[in-house]
């Protein structure tokens, strides 16, 4: 019955605090919302958090909402939803550039120690699972310091491999990042 209706008619039912016909909408929109939302953000999870934001959203103002189209009503609300999930992670990577760039000990509220620790952690956690050279290269290169030179020199690799090597690690992260929190370290040591 609900796959029947217009959108029209189940914003009016869901103005009436209709919870299947809200139902109805969720069921839907949210793959066509998912899309659109995974294709800003990258990450699964991320962007279900989004939607489930924007239809928790929808659900609080449905009363306030006048006849609109549906569709484009939700895709410009994960337009902005997705602006303010932006914002937000720039905001926490500003935290944890600030955090980890300190000299001093830092005074950082307890919390703030406890995620860039928890960070730190994701990131050595995903470097254990590359190939053992890969691995190697790449805390060399960017927990150690070491010049391409002087990697090559110790691991007995051309400069080339070791670039190779780098770039591999990078890459590897960089798609494990998009899908996790480590986006914020990974763009410190970088």
């Amino acid at each position: 019955m609900w796959k029947s209706l217009q959108d029209d008619e189940l914003l009016k039912r869901i103005q009436k605090d209709d919870q299947q016909a809200f139902s109805a909408i969720v069921f839907r929109y949210n793959v066509r919302l998912y899309r659109i939302v995974y294709n800003r953000v990258r990450s699964e999870d991320d962007a279900k958090d989004i939607i489930q934001e924007i239809f928790i959203s929808f659900w609080k103002n449905r009363h306030q909402i006048r006849s609109v189209d549906l569709f484009p009503y939700l895709s410009k609300a994960a337009f902005y939803a997705v602006i303010d999930w932006q914002v937000l992670n720039k905001k926490q990577l500003s935290r944890y550039h600030l955090l980890l760039e300190k000299d001093e000990p830092s005074i950082a509220p307890v919390e703030d120690q406890i995620i860039a620790n928890d960070l730190r952690r994701e990131l050595m956690d995903e470097v254990e699972k590359m190939p053992e050279t890969t691995g190697l290269v790449f805390r060399m290169s960017r927990i150690e310091h070491k010049s391409v030179k002087e990697i090559a020199a110790t691991t007995n690799l051309s400069e080339q491999t070791v670039k190779n090597n780098i770039s591999i690690a990078l890459k590897h992260l960089r798609t494990r990042v998009l899908s996790s929190k480590l986006t914020s370290l990974l763009f410190l040591i970088f």
